[in-house]
């Protein structure tokens, strides 16, 4: 069966012992109106907590005609789907992390081009992985247990267990899909070695 964002809601109606499910967000019910409120913000909420592989983006940005007032040198316009940096690199290799500032929906830098891979919002449930539906689904139990049942210790043991059991199992089973990254050395290991060292995952330094 696809996945909706009806389902999700519907989810989280039955956490809370709610008997009325809805058809759609927009269907006019208090359970409806309920979920369409907090909805996009839960969703948000949850993309932002974690480096999610399957919301995770890949682009070049193209450099801004006008420089930044004062103390960086250029600036670039932030994609529309963004929500949180993953890794900002002036190579392509991805190799360097580049400072940079995020202002006003761009991205402040001194780097001439610069590549970005970053969390964007996945508004398609389809794409959500079950791990993460679930507990999308048990942290809107938390805030409608209150909305609609009236009850903050039901929405506290929801929020419990979306904090204690449903994140972290989310999280977990995102990030086995992982090959560890190979991460800058210490400026202490590069003064040491010469230069900008860089080791294959789980080879110590000779």
């Amino acid at each position: 069966m696809a996945a909706s964002e009806v389902s999700i809601c519907n989810a989280a109606l039955q956490l809370i012992k709610n008997t009325k499910s809805i058809t759609a967000l927009t269907q006019g019910t208090k359970e409806a109106n309920a979920c369409e409120v907090v909805f996009d913000e839960l969703r948000d909420t949850m993309l932002e907590c974690h480096n999610w592989n399957f919301a995770t983006k890949r682009v070049q940005l193209a450099r801004l005609a006008d420089a930044p007032a004062f103390e960086w040198d250029y600036q670039y316009q932030l994609p529309a789907d963004y929500l949180r940096v993953v890794r900002l690199s002036e190579n392509s290799d991805a190799r360097d992390n580049c400072p940079y500032r995020i202002e006003n929906g761009k991205i402040l830098t001194d780097a001439s081009e610069i590549y970005l891979r970053y969390v964007a919002r996945v508004e398609d449930p389809n794409l959500m992985p079950a791990t993460f539906r679930t507990a999308m689904s048990k942290l809107l139990a938390s805030r409608l247990a209150v909305a609609l049942a009236q009850s903050a210790a039901l929405s506290k043991e929801m929020y419990t267990q979306y904090t204690g059991e449903d994140l972290p199992t989310a999280k977990s089973a995102d990030s086995i899909q992982d090959y560890p990254e190979n991460l800058p050395e210490s400026p202490w290991v590069t003064t040491r070695y010469g230069g900008y060292v860089y080791y294959e995952p789980g080879d110590p330094p000779s």
